[in-house]
């Protein structure tokens, strides 16, 4: 587990062995969480807080907050809708960098609101995974002209990605079907619509013969998982937008500080295991992978450092289907053409053989052993 400095002061450690380096990535402290580690090795202030006479924060201190943040978050997010071309070359990745610098106080600003306490993350929680106050303020309407054209660039980009239909596309908003709706659908679906993609991308002359389809399971038992492929709160649109701008360092920071708050944790996994095949699609086109990848294992190993949520996730979302399945293709992406085999193969096989060894007959005072 990893604790913050205060924490780590505020408890006895004595006889731990322990490594002391200050985070260039952000993170979240997993003092408090019994899910990590034990209540005894809290340190005192958060013991403090396990008691059952914690006050509760005044219901009008926070309303203000409740008021201007989900207008705050959504003028992110239509500037990061606004800003962003798809890159073709160093210039447009240039340009995405100013996009990110100009929002630097605004995210550095969220940063330093996940810093003031539980309070303020659950009030930030609520807002990024509250469906409704989503729908209301994200989505174009037709009398705004300039929420519909920021509207459609974020379709666009969906688009563009590979992660929605010309159909869905052309439905827009207006498909509210219900949840569930879609049989067959869900992550599965995403990850299917991604690995197409991924051939797609290839050019085709360095393709590498007819490959193998894997059979992908089109089960789901998640509710929360259908329909992945329609952003439904800020959150998920968010680390949409993360992906797409190569994980900057600012919003990865921003959402790992949110973690300690365990609503935002689940629904924060859930949303990431939606959206693994396109974070390593985004990672297979990246010119910055070392960087990007750096970054990405920042977050997961924090999320699956949980083995209740873990479990969770591998046994509800298909976890391990998605990421074995997006690690054959990532390999399958990178194949070279055999030299050795013809026609008979394009695909490079290694073949190990083991000769059997002659018995050896071994003597130790009157036993005799015969080894293969």
């Amino acid at each position: 587990m990893s604790l913050c400095a205060e924490c780590f002061n505020n408890g006895d450690h004595t006889g731990h062995d322990f490594n002391m380096f200050r985070s260039q990535a952000g993170g979240a402290c997993d003092c408090g969480d019994a899910n990590v580690m034990r209540e005894s090795g809290f340190c005192r202030l958060h013991r403090l807080r396990t008691g059952e006479n914690v006050p509760s924060i005044p219901r009008d201190l926070l309303l203000m907050s409740e008021m201007v943040l989900p207008h705050f978050i959504l003028c992110i997010i239509q500037y990061l809708r606004d800003g962003y071309i798809e890159p073709a070359d160093t210039s447009t990745e240039r340009d995405l960098q100013k996009v990110l610098q100009q929002l630097e106080p605004q995210i550095s600003f969220l940063e330093e609101l996940t810093k003031m306490g539980g309070a303020m993350r659950t009030v930030l929680t609520k807002i990024l995974t509250n469906q409704q106050t989503f729908k209301e303020l994200s989505m174009g309407q037709e009398e705004n002209l300039y929420a519909q054209k920021n509207y459609d660039k974020y379709l666009s980009a969906l688009q563009n990605s590979g992660l929605v239909s010309l159909e869905d596309k052309a439905q827009g908003a207006t498909a509210d079907a219900p949840v569930g709706a879609e049989g067959g659908a869900g992550a599965m679906v995403l990850l299917g619509k991604i690995i197409t993609s991924f051939y797609e991308d290839q050019d085709a002359g360095q393709s590498v013969g007819q490959r193998k389809r894997v059979k992908l399971s089109s089960s789901t038992k998640d509710p929360c998982i259908i329909e992945s492929l329609k952003h439904k709160c800020f959150l998920e649109e968010l680390l949409f937008w993360t992906i797409k701008y190569e994980f900057p360092q600012k919003m990865v920071t921003f959402l790992l500080n949110m973690l300690p708050d365990q609503d935002y944790k689940i629904t924060f996994t859930k949303t990431f295991v939606q959206h693994y095949a396109f974070i390593m699609k985004t990672l297979m086109k990246s010119h910055e992978s070392d960087t990007m990848s750096n970054r990405i294992v920042h977050i997961s190993v924090q999320l699956f450092s949980n083995e209740e949520l873990a479990r969770h996730v591998t046994e509800e979302c298909q976890l391990l289907d998605i990421m074995v399945t997006v690690l054959l293709y990532m390999m399958e992406s990178c194949l070279i053409k055999s030299e050795l085999q013809g026609k008979l193969s394009n695909c490079i096989r290694l073949l190990i053989i083991v000769d059997r060894p002659q018995p050896i007959t071994v003597q130790k005072g009157s036993v005799e052993n015969e080894a293969g």
